[in-house]
């Protein structure tokens, strides 16, 4: 008895297991891209910080969505003002598919919150589970 019922929850664990692989085998991903200028005010600092705290707590594991802070006036960064239309300090989020860029959204009501961390994160917590349904 003592072995079937083993040999039932290692059953059911190596499933459990599998069905796992099969999310992360998806080949979808997502990134949010937080764009900043070399110099940056308090409201600047204040959207990194919400943003990277969101994906940090709140969308670490599933779905995997990273969290990037890249510097927009690098020249290596330089294509992704053309890449997203971008103006100024911005957080992109994007979806991609097989290593392809499947499509992307601006999230640019941020600065709409960057001094109310609360509704910061509802917006944003909105805007993602609306983007990755």
């Amino acid at each position: 008895m003592r072995k079937i019922i083993l040999f039932f929850i290692l059953s059911v664990i190596l499933v459990s297991c599998k069905q796992e692989v099969k999310k992360t085998d998806s080949g979808v991903s997502y990134t949010m891209y937080y764009f900043h200028p070399t110099a940056r005010c308090e409201s600047c600092i204040n959207i990194e910080n919400f943003t990277k705290e969101i994906i940090e707590t709140k969308y670490s594991k599933d779905p995997a969505i990273k969290f990037i802070a890249l510097n927009i006036e690098d020249s290596q960064n330089q294509h992704f003002r053309k890449d997203y239309d971008l103006k100024f300090s911005s957080v992109v989020l994007t979806k991609q598919s097989n290593n392809q860029e499947e499509k992307y959204k601006n999230l640019d009501s941020i600065w709409s919150y960057s001094d109310n961390k609360d509704g910061f994160l509802k917006y944003m917590d909105s805007e993602i589970k609306e983007f990755i349904k």
